[in-house]
């Protein structure tokens, strides 16, 4: 009954408090507020109250934890009233508790119901992706349920943190929907559940394959001399066979998945491919669910999967791998060398590698594996950000606590002194940094909490490890010198960008996503408030603004009344896919009210 109860909350904590951030409605009644009907539900907490007019429906639930940047701790799930009983005077008004796929159906109807004249909006397919993420949050507070506390442990390494992310994005309406994975598929592949997986490889005729490597002549080649050891005699005897074949590895759903494409039976046929099966190393799914890793393998692998994760089908394209590779060779480069040490607390996990089937000189996406850089050891302390940001799913506590907890033993510091040095020392090692790289070298990274990736000394961040650099981008005004010494950053990466696109996704990445989602997880330990971290980053960006006078990224973040941030369910309403549509309009965004404004 407690698990029920804590899933229903959580599934419907996500929706309602995106729900409420991107159509700016909502409103938080505090205690003293409250008349005697709102007690009837309040637990003496503060309430969100919704009015959903589509259904002249009032919609309120208790919160544990007020947030100002829309990431409300939900105390309970929600009730909800007919508005029209507050005006008859023959009748009681009534709170009623309906189920929770009730309360998540009025919500989507109410904002398809704001949008009817404009646009028609997917609320089916919304609901549909919804239960299917309240279907997998599910199966993973199941496998989880003993475990839970693990996720706030102090000490993590990197896969404990990659594999610790229970309920996903906090302003998502589907953060745990993976279309495609069905019945125990969904448990043996997912990250949640601690599970490994060895990959699938196929044995490839080389006029089939294309590959591309930084860091040698042949990343096949060096897979094949990595992996012969493992081999059954089966597979030895077949690689022996075929000398030339080359390896391509697979997700073990994806490979399973195209055995049944026109192409693969006629690969097999002229005995061109060889499917070898299940091979190397056991890897972990980490956070995205289709990149694989594990301490002793030598890279981590970003396989293709033609699952709908979140928002989007999960597959791979050339441009993408374009794109790692430039950001890679000028990572690698004696410029990238100078930036490491002109930056020595930034640090970028890069893809050196790529492979995928071809057929006719056409690239079949659906096969593309792309390898990255595996440098974190089991002694090392790597969180990425969502995971160490999470509210812990059934106590009013986080990860936060306890690391600060933790250093309050080791130093004797007093804890709001720890919470507001830890924020200090994150601005100072993270985003101070990532904003001088943006105006002195033109290098802008798509670092959202989940691809931000933190070393920690001692409790405190050390080194920003930036990963997925296929979402790096190049701002035109600033990176000339790069751009001309790698012009197919324009030709073949597509990730040249103006300064005002680059602008609006930095707000959105690196603050309404990032920061603003540290400032909330730390405030939940109740030491420091949202208001006064706020302040903080608001003087670190002062102090940014006088060395960068006259640019338009402070006039935003510093002066503007609002800031673009990304509707994930107003994106999910419109159907868009996030990998394939035009980058311009690939999300939905909406403006908010900016915290940091004067």
């Amino acid at each position: 009954m407690m698990q029920q109860k804590t899933l229903d909350r959580l599934t419907l904590q996500n929706l309602v408090n995106a729900y409420c951030y991107e159509t700016g409605r909502g409103k938080i009644m505090p205690v003293k507020g409250q008349d005697l009907l709102y007690k009837q539900i309040s637990q003496d907490k503060p309430v969100l109250v919704l009015n959903l007019a589509q259904h002249n429906t009032i919609m309120a639930v208790p919160v544990d934890r007020v947030s100002q940047l829309g990431q409300h701790r939900f105390a309970d799930t929600p009730s909800v009233l007919n508005a029209a009983s507050l005006n008859d005077a023959q009748s009681e008004p009534q709170w009623l508790k309906p189920s929770a796929v009730s309360l998540a159906s009025f919500i989507i109807e109410d904002i398809v119901h704001q949008h009817k004249d404009d646009v028609k909006l997917d609320g089916n397919g919304v609901l549909k992706r919804w239960l299917e993420s309240y279907e997998g949050l599910q199966t993973i507070l199941a496998h989880r349920s003993d475990e839970l506390d693990d996720i706030i442990d102090d000490t993590q390494d990197f896969i404990q943190t990659e594999q610790s992310l229970i309920y996903g994005h906090a302003m998502h309406p589907t953060p745990k929907g993976r279309a495609g994975f069905y019945g125990a598929e969904w448990a043996k592949y997912a990250p949640e559940t601690n599970s490994k997986t060895q990959l699938n490889y196929w044995l490839v005729h080389p006029d089939y394959i294309v590959e591309e490597f930084v860091d040698g002549d042949s990343i096949t080649a060096e897979l094949k001399t990595k992996l012969l050891a493992d081999m059954s005699d089966y597979q030895r005897q077949l690689i022996n066979q075929y000398p030339n074949h080359k390896l391509l590895p697979l997700h073990p759903w994806q490979a399973t998945f195209l055995q049944q494409q026109a192409w693969y039976q006629a690969l097999t046929e002229k005995g061109q491919l060889f499917d070898l099966g299940a091979l190397g190393w056991h890897l972990h799914p980490t956070t995205s669910v289709r990149t694989l890793a594990a301490f002793e393998a030598p890279w981590m692998f970003k396989l293709s999967l033609s699952v709908a994760i979140t928002n989007s089908v999960r597959i791979n394209l050339p441009k993408e791998c374009k794109r790692g590779m430039h950001a890679c060779r000028i990572w690698r480069s004696d410029y990238g060398k100078q930036l490491g040490a002109e930056y020595d607390t930034i640090a970028v996990l890069n893809d050196p590698a790529w492979i995928a089937l071809s057929i006719d000189g056409t690239i079949i996406d659906e096969t593309i594996c792309i390898l990255r850089d595996n440098p974190f050891t089991q002694s090392m302390q790597v969180t990425n950000l969502a995971s160490l940001s999470q509210d812990h799913p059934t106590r009013l506590t986080n990860r936060f606590a306890t690391l600060f907890a933790s250093i309050h033993q080791r130093t004797g510091k007093q804890l709001d002194e720890i919470a507001t040095g830890w924020f200090d020392t994150y601005l100072k090692v993270g985003f101070i940094p990532l904003i001088h790289m943006y105006y002195q070298h033109g290098i802008g990274f798509e670092v959202h909490q989940q691809n931000s990736l933190i070393e920690l000394k001692e409790g405190y961040p050390a080194k920003f490890w930036a990963r997925d650099n296929q979402g790096f981008g190049y701002i035109a005004e600033y990176a000339m010198p790069l751009i001309d010494a790698y012009p197919e950053l324009i030709s073949e990466g597509e990730c040249v960008i103006p300064e005002d696109f680059a602008d609006s996704r930095v707000a959105y990445y690196l603050v309404g996503n990032t920061i603003f989602g540290l400032i909330t997880a730390i405030a939940r330990t109740q030491l420091v408030s949202e208001a006064t971290l706020l302040a903080t980053f608001r003087d670190c960006l002062e102090t940014l603004d006088s060395q960068y006078p006259h640019r338009s990224l402070f006039d935003l973040l510093l002066r503007s009344p609002t800031l673009p941030f990304k509707g994930n369910l107003l994106t999910r309403l419109h159907a868009l896919d996030e990998l394939t549509a035009p980058v311009e309009t690939q999300s939905i965004y909406v403006d908010i009210p900016n915290p940091m404004s004067a």
